[in-house]
């Protein structure tokens, strides 16, 4: 009977990348200050998370990845025991050896041949390993034999003894106990297996897919009876195991046979093995009533062997992403047919049937706040992904960077994770390479050897903002503004506000490198950054001070789906805006006069200076409708804050976000659509574009007056 082991592999796939990721956390957390017991702790996790690896890529049948995480676990029980000393050479070998079996696995699970150049690397690490791990005396060597006449004296037995009987149930709970007998097989000489269908009273009774098969394996070894049954770990729950090793005495074979319900069937495959002294057998023979005596029934071990009942309080659920963006993409459906279905029951009139629709709103809204939350994950994970990578460039470039993290528990939309981490890393590159001192430099200007690098992620109005500081020499501004001159990207005779020449840096091709290096210094990165973080409604502002550092913030939405907008209205179009993005709503009139701002982009609201900007003008849209006061809605963006004049408001609304498509791509102040009940389409305006533009045309008349 074939079994389709293809979920199973994925799942050992995800698992195994999983456990990968711990390793590397670990092995990172070993170059910082722990104490004995600290550190002892992490290497055990670490062993243990290689271990299972090893032991899954066995019962696959993987021999490329058992073959290099052997050596790993041996080399880190040496470690454990005390036996090796963890260098900084080791670790970084470690690091290494996890990158090359993440490969082996993925390869290995797609039945792809493995190209010469991952074999020649886990080949070096194997010959690394070997050189830390001391060698161990040839077969011949007389301490070996020596070893092996004092196992063999301890119960006239040379060879091990399994009894290994797998429950009735083990196939339909997913395991194939076959197996574990072929990846023992691998691990041990002169594998024997025979079998046993005691179980199994009659052929009436045969259930396909039903285990009725006991094994008794018999092998030479020269491991330790715990490096044995961890080859069994995964299947120990599902089935009875006795092991006999050779230097076992008597009492402990009479242990290992107590669950084996036929013990003449057993001494007479042992005798096949001639593995045990005669007068072993005989004592065997002499007490087999007694030890028939300790072993249940067949009703009894029946229920022996079964585990006993497990509490399924799982606390995570493995789901595709997929599915989860299906399940919002439905639910945003369902927010947009509610809000109809809403507006057509206030237009009967009918209370009963506008009270159950509010009712319905609002568990519409409940299902819509949890499915979100589904997809929310903390961007810690991500963060500790970038300590490997400080630790590797820091190396290269042969400078001393420390990287701190703070708000790795911060939530943010997983689609913001996956497209947020290739940003993160190019701005991290250039922060060691161009930011942060040389040890030399550092000690130059009087800061400590070690750079510091942090990554910081806090929630601010509504939005997730992604800090990336050093306190490295900061920007050189009169550097980066003569580059742009030169590369015509500002005219020489203007002037530019600090902000603005911050960002040039995110110019396609800028840079100010004096030579191209492996991590940086062409030009290319930067706009990739910039690019990308806009496409996701966000935006990036940039912080420096000479000799002190910079900051790069990154700011973006919760959500990319649903979100709680504010709608208004210019010349009878309507337009959504991010609720959290709104700070107060005031007539315009009930503010200043209208004369008084004629000519101006700015008010002194409560001796705030203002800019605001006219959605009319900024459409296209001169005509005004007759007997409309206008509104201002102030909005805040981060730090910075504007106002838009607006023809009327319509209050909140619950938006659903819908793309423009490539046809409208590039449009500035736009950011998407949604559909509102009546089947009207709204605009959903990009808040973070019309604060900048309003700012800028103050800024504009403010340098001509």
């Amino acid at each position: 009977m074939s079994i389709d082991l293809s979920a199973a592999i994925t799942t050992f796939v995800t698992e195994s990348k999983e456990l990968l990721q711990d390793m590397e956390d670990g092995l990172l957390e070993l170059e910082s200050d722990l104490s004995k017991e600290q550190k002892s702790e992490v290497i055990n996790s670490i062993f243990r998370a290689i271990h299972t690896i090893k032991g899954s890529a066995g019962i696959f049948g993987f021999k490329n990845v058992v073959d290099l995480t052997h050596i790993i676990e041996t080399t880190l029980d040496e470690i454990r025991l005390g036996e090796i000393i963890l260098d900084n050479k080791l670790i970084t070998a470690l690091l290494s050896s996890r990158d090359v079996v993440e490969t082996l696995v993925i390869l290995s699970a797609q039945e792809t041949e493995v190209d010469p150049a991952t074999l020649h690397k886990a080949q070096d690490l194997q010959n690394t390993f070997k050189e830390y791990l001391a060698p161990e005396p040839p077969s011949h060597h007389p301490d070996a034999l020596q070893n092996r006449e004092n196992l063999a004296q301890s119960a006239g037995n040379t060879r091990w003894h399994i009894l290994f009987t797998p429950n009735e149930n083990v196939y339909r709970d997913g395991l194939d106990p076959f197996a574990f007998i072929f990846f023992l097989s691998k691990e041990v000489t002169e594998l024997q297996v025979d079998t046993y269908t005691g179980s199994l009273e009659s052929t009436d009774a045969f259930d396909p897919e039903s285990n009725y098969l006991a094994f008794h394996l018999c092998f030479d070894s020269d491991k330790s009876e715990s490096e044995i049954a961890d080859i069994f770990d995964f299947i120990k729950t599902e089935a009875v195991l006795g092991i006999f090793p050779p230097n076992a005495a008597f009492e402990q074979f009479k242990t290992a046979c107590h669950e084996f319900s036929n013990i003449n069937y057993l001494i007479e495959k042992i005798k096949k093995c001639h593995s045990i002294e005669t007068h072993v057998l005989d004592a065997i023979a002499q007490n087999k009533a007694t030890i028939s005596e300790a072993i249940p029934t067949s009703v009894e071990q029946d229920k022996s062997k079964q585990p006993p009942p497990k509490l399924h309080q799982s606390k995570t659920l493995r789901v595709e992403a997929l599915k989860l963006d299906r399940l919002i993409d439905q639910v945003g459906e369902m927010v947009i047919t509610g809000a109809r279905t809403n507006l057509l029951a206030h237009e009967t009139g009918n209370e009963t049937l506008i009270e159950a629709m509010a009712l319905l709103e609002r568990l519409v809204e409940n299902i819509r706040d949890s499915s979100l939350k589904l997809r929310m994950v903390q961007i810690g994970e991500t963060f500790n992904k970038f300590k490997r990578v400080v630790r590797d460039i820091s190396q290269e470039l042969g400078k001393e960077v420390e990287l701190t993290i703070e708000g790795a528990d911060t939530e943010l939309d997983k689609t913001f994770v996956e497209k947020v981490s290739d940003p993160l890393m190019h701005i991290i590159r250039n922060a060691i390479d161009h930011g942060i001192e040389s040890p030399q430099e550092r000690i130059i200007s009087g800061k400590p050897t070690t750079g510091n690098l942090k990554l910081r992620a806090y929630h601010d109005s509504g939005s997730i903002v992604i800090e990336i500081s050093d306190d490295g020499k900061g920007l050189n501004k009169t550097k980066i503004l003569q580059r742009a001159i030169e590369k015509g990207l500002v005219a020489q005779e203007h002037s530019l506000p600090e902000k603005e020449i911050n960002l040039l840096i995110f110019a396609p091709g800028f840079s100010t490198a004096d030579s191209v290096t492996n991590i940086s210094g062409r030009g290319v990165g930067m706009d990739v950054v910039k690019r990308n973080i806009e496409s996701l409604r966000g935006s990036v502002e940039v912080e420096s001070e000479p000799d002190k550092g910079s900051t790069i913030l990154i700011r973006l939405p919760l959500t990319l789906s649903i979100i709680d907008g504010f709608m208004f209205s210019v010349h009878n179009d309507n337009y959504v805006i991010p609720l959290d993005t709104v700070v107060e709503c005031l007539e315009l009139h009930e503010v200043v006069a209208e004369q008084d701002i004629q000519d101006k982009s700015y008010i002194n609201l409560r001796t705030e200076v203002l800019p605001f900007i006219r959605l009319r003008s900024l459409f296209g849209v001169e005509e005004r409708i007759a007997h409309t006061r206008e509104s201002l809605v102030i909005v805040q963006f981060g730090t910075l804050r504007a106002g838009l004049v607006v023809d009327s408001l319509k209050g909140e609304f619950q938006t659903v976000v819908k793309p423009l498509g490539r046809l409208f791509e590039g449009l500035k102040c736009i950011s998407g659509a949604t559909i509102l009940g009546s089947g009207d389409v709204a605009i959903i305006l990009d808040v973070s574009a019309l604060i900048k533009s309003a700012i800028a045309v103050y800024e504009t008349l403010e340098f001509k007056q």
